[in-house]
């Protein structure tokens, strides 16, 4: 369904004077017609109702009529209105004129309606209507007393007829319908003089009234113009702030200005960022142009736009006082001396105006705006290049503040990539400085173990070394002393007293203790030597065969605090494995740190255990480290081997322990693996292969035994 436009048709001041003046006929005629009808039967006269309800239901009738025959416009123009207010006048006249004979005539009061007819004709017509009304309207009147009282005119011109009764009532009369006939005329014709001039009073008041409405609309429209422009620039800047995509920005100037002042074209043209590459052109084309063009291809041609760009020097300036002009207008731009170099080009684009707007910020220019007009009657007022300076203002607004963003976020960008360098290489020299002091810590540590084991060594060597000895002598004592038993004499009962006295069977049996528990103290200080000196392998730094089983074992005795005789239990299952190509000293370190996190994250549980596993899969050699403690939380496990990640208080740990494992499981092209569930423990996996060749990097720093992650 779609909506029909009625378009109405404008009305003259005649014809709703015309029509006001109809409706007043109607309603006079309607508000006669109920006092007659009222009189007729509620007063006891001999007034004759009849005829003047005849005379009413005709004004009603011609009335009636001319209205309707004024809705359906068969009287449109002003003359046709003009007439038909004529014969109304001369209607309403002649009804009169019969109302009055038909009350009394002479005698009758509704003589003064006859000044209703000139009013109704002061609002229709001027001076001479009025006057016309006047004259009709008194020759109306007189004609009807004369036509009345006819058959007594003889009693005034016959000298025969002129005494008497009869005589004396008819010079009377005479003398009555004179008075009220001069009476008539002069107040008709003053009344229409009053008329006219009230009439004048009015029109000149309507007059000022139009030149006052005149001037309003002039100033509303000024106004409206005002409202739309300051709405088109409000627009076009709030379009401007929300992106800062240039080519958008341009293309909404563009399409808002050009629409807003319906010109034939409307054109953006900006220096390209590659200098040899032709200006940036955005341009809006006006509907109409479309349509003939077939297309939407731009009007202003490379050709054109370069040279307005490039030669500003041209037009920027008054020939005539050198000053700065900010916006150029040219008539007929095709013959201006401006564009004579590109005379053929200018002509091509059949323009009869063309305005230019240069783009300056700060003495920079940002571009020029461009609007050409094919109309020949286009006036350009002071509004309309008052709206393209302001566009032009604030399209370069928004240029320099997109140049200005796009400036501050390249200087972001690189100052973000040398923070990020900053920050790579500020990790990477705390984790150097880290790698440095832990291998300061664990070459001082491995001095120190080496140095307490070769001490320890000389002088267990030398109680170990005498041990048989002094079970061999003592060895010999016992036979000697044997031997004696075997003596027959007289003293011996002073030597069995002797033996009694000092306890011979208790020493002998006590003493073979002591040595036994010499010979196996010895040995087990020898054991700790060995484990001291396989744990820090500072003779060991290449490459080399080493038993994982033996570097474990090792570890866990160093770690006698956490496993051993009533602590921590261990169930290990050694598989049959080969011996690994690999840095003994920096596996040892591995072993350490997971030993010694397993260690601390059974701290709470009741029941410690730690389950150790070894087994051969394909080349590799895999180690799992288990542990029933509190476990770790699924969002911090992808971050464990991480430099200086850690989950422990401040100052308890530094975050490279499993950073370090990592590093060494790499080096020797192994990988190292994490599963845990909170609350039901962690399991290490770490897979090495049997021969692996590891890569020429720098040897990972070993972390501390007793600083792990």
């Amino acid at each position: 369904m779609t909506d029909e436009v009625v378009v109405l048709e404008p009305v003259s001041d005649l014809y709703l004077k015309t029509e006001k003046l109809l409706f007043f006929r109607l309603a006079f005629a309607a508000v006669g017609m109920f006092l007659s009808i009222g009189i007729g039967l509620y007063t006891r006269t001999d007034f004759d109702y009849q005829p003047v309800l005849i005379l009413i239901i005709s004004v009603l009738a011609y009335a009636g009529l001319a209205l309707l025959a004024l809705k359906v416009r068969l009287l449109s123009t002003d003359q046709q209105l003009a007439i038909l207010n004529a014969v109304l006048i001369g209607s309403d006249v002649l009804a009169l004129t019969g109302l009055v004979h038909f009350t009394r005539g002479v005698e009758s009061d509704l003589y003064v309606l006859y000044l209703l007819p000139i009013l109704l004709s002061s609002y229709t017509f001027g001076r001479e209507g009025i006057t016309r009304t006047a004259l009709f309207v008194s020759l109306s009147y007189v004609g009807i007393l004369l036509a009345e009282n006819a058959s007594l005119l003889p009693y005034l011109v016959d000298p025969d007829k002129t005494t008497g009764l009869a005589g004396a009532y008819s010079q009377q009369l005479w003398r009555r319908i004179l008075g009220r006939s001069a009476l008539l005329v002069s107040v008709a014709f003053i009344w229409g003089r009053f008329c006219e001039y009230m009439s004048g009073l009015a029109e000149q008041g309507a007059n000022r009234l139009r030149e006052q409405l005149k001037a309003n609309e002039q100033l509303v429209n000024e106004v409206k113009g005002q409202a739309a422009r300051e709405l088109l620039i409000n627009s076009i800047n709030s379009a401007l702030r929300s992106t800062l995509d240039l080519n958008q920005i341009f293309e909404t100037a563009v399409d808002e200005l050009g629409r807003a002042l319906q010109a034939s074209s409307c054109a953006i043209v900006c220096h390209s960022s590659y200098p040899d590459e032709p200006p940036v052109v955005c341009e809006s084309i006006s509907s109409a142009l479309k349509t003939d063009n077939g297309d939407s291809h731009g009007i202003f041609n490379s050709v054109v736009c370069a040279f307005v760009l490039e030669n500003k020097s041209t037009y920027e300036r008054d020939p005539v006082n050198n000053n700065l002009i900010k916006v150029f207008v040219f008539r007929n731009p095709a013959k201006h001396e401006t564009f004579k170099p590109i005379k053929e080009e200018v002509e091509r684009l059949n323009f009869s105006s063309l305005v230019i707007q240069p783009m300056m910020y700060a003495d920079e220019s940002k571009g020029v705006l461009l609007i050409g007009e094919r109309d020949n009657k286009r006036q350009w007022v002071a509004s309309e290049l008052d709206l393209i300076k302001s566009v032009a203002g604030q399209v370069v607004v928004a240029i320099e503040h997109a140049e200005l963003v796009d400036q501050l976020s390249r200087k972001n960008k690189d100052l973000l990539h040398k923070n990020l360098n900053l920050d790579a290489k500020n990790s990477e020299l705390r984790t150097v400085q880290s790698q440095l002091i832990h291998q300061e810590k664990m070459a001082s540590l491995g001095r120190l173990v080496a140095g307490i084991a070769h001490e320890l060594n000389n002088p267990i060597n030398f109680v170990h070394g005498n041990l048989p000895y002094l079970r061999e002598y003592f060895e010999d004592l016992k036979k000697i002393i044997g031997a004696g038993d075997k003596i027959q004499s007289d003293q011996k009962g002073e030597f069995d007293g002797l033996k009694k006295s000092l306890k011979y069977d208790f020493l002998v049996t006590d003493l073979d203790n002591i040595l036994a528990d010499l010979n196996e103290g010895a040995d087990r200080i020898r054991q700790i030597i060995r484990n001291l000196r396989s744990f820090s392998r500072l003779d060991e730094a290449e490459l080399k065969e080493a038993s994982i089983q033996e570097g474990i074992e090792s570890t866990l005795k160093i770690l006698s605090e956490f496993y051993g005789r009533d602590k921590i239990p261990v169930e290990t299952d050694f598989a049959n494995i080969p011996p690994v190509l690999c840095y003994p000293g920096q596996l040892n370190q591995v072993w350490m740190n997971l030993l010694s996190n397993a260690a601390q994250a059974m701290g709470s549980v009741a029941e410690p255990k730690v389950t150790i596993r070894t087994e051969v899969d394909h080349d590799n050699v895999v180690t799992s480290i288990s542990d029933n403690g509190s476990g770790i939380k699924p969002e911090v496990q992808s971050k464990i081997f991480e430099p200086f990640f850690t989950t422990k208080p401040v100052g308890q740990g530094t975050g490279l322990g499993l950073s370090i494992c990592h590093s060494i499981i790499e080096r020797h092209g192994g990988q190292i693996f994490c599963e845990s569930s909170p609350g039901q423990g962690t399991t290490f996996r770490v897979e090495i292969p049997i021969y692996a060749r590891p890569s020429d990097l720098v040897r990972t720093v070993q972390d501390s035994a007793y600083d792990p992650d």
